[in-house]
């Protein structure tokens, strides 16, 4: 298991210095977390963003007693390894409202950015999203992103558009003790041509400020098509994460 690069931690404390400034230049009749953690494989939609090698993870949100929010969050991430690793750093805000006594929407804009990337190419991009949540039971997203870079085994995309819908779940067994789950599609066929599906079953252990999770991957064999050995399907990962 790599250890994250030095100038990747230095990078992650972009991510502190993002949540301390935003947070300062908010009111102070909200709330605001923060968060560390680290796992053994980031994977986002079915793809290894470090392949299959861990992940330090830093992020901070404010949220308004109105119901708007703020927030960064930050990971190393090693996509292409030839390449060289760098930062990922999400800014992100949005709104949260209730829909009756159990059900709530949100929608929420968020700007990914890939620090000191060595790639001669440019792969951030912008994501809008609206969900639905019961609870903190289950929950329905729709995600459109309008300028979409990429590159695959496929073929490369410059700025085009994909979608996602993904649902996911949690249920509690015992005392601090929950089984989760969530399943994605993906629509990338104004990028490569194809579609796909992924998600992941697993469990969670919170205890106090820790929340301990290991959960297994699945994915089409489109991802494979894609990314070779990115393809997350087959694999577990632990994490852990401290919220203060």
């Amino acid at each position: 298991m790599n250890r994250p690069r030095p100038r990747t931690l230095r990078l992650l404390r972009t991510t502190g210095l993002s949540v301390l400034f935003w947070t300062s230049a908010c009111r102070a009749d909200g709330t605001w977390s923060a968060s560390i953690g680290a796992t053994t494989d980031y994977i986002f939609r079915g793809v290894s963003q470090t392949y299959d090698s861990a992940a330090l993870q830093l992020g901070g949100n404010y949220q308004s007693a109105l119901g708007w929010f703020v927030g960064a969050w930050g990971s190393n991430v090693d996509p292409y390894p030839h390449a060289g690793g760098s930062a990922e750093l999400d800014l992100y805000t949005g709104v949260t409202r209730p829909i009756g006594a159990d059900f709530n929407a949100r929608l929420a804009y968020t700007h990914y950015a890939y620090l000191d990337d060595p790639r001669p190419a440019h792969y951030d991009y912008d994501e809008i999203s609206v969900s639905a949540a019961y609870l903190d039971r289950i929950a329905a997203t729709l995600s459109y992103q309008p300028d979409t870079s990429a590159y695959s085994n496929l073929g490369s995309a410059n700025r085009r558009p994909m979608g996602a819908f993904e649902v996911t779940g949690r249920w509690p067994v015992w005392r601090d003790l929950s089984l989760a789950a969530g399943v994605g599609y993906y629509d990338l066929q104004r990028l490569f041509g194809v579609s796909y599906w992924a998600g992941n079953v697993g469990a969670s252990y919170v205890y106090r400020r820790l929340t301990l999770e290991l959960n297994h991957y699945f994915a089409d064999d489109t991802v494979r098509r894609l990314y070779s050995d990115q393809s997350a399907n087959g694999t577990w990962a632990f994490s852990a994460l401290l919220r203060f």
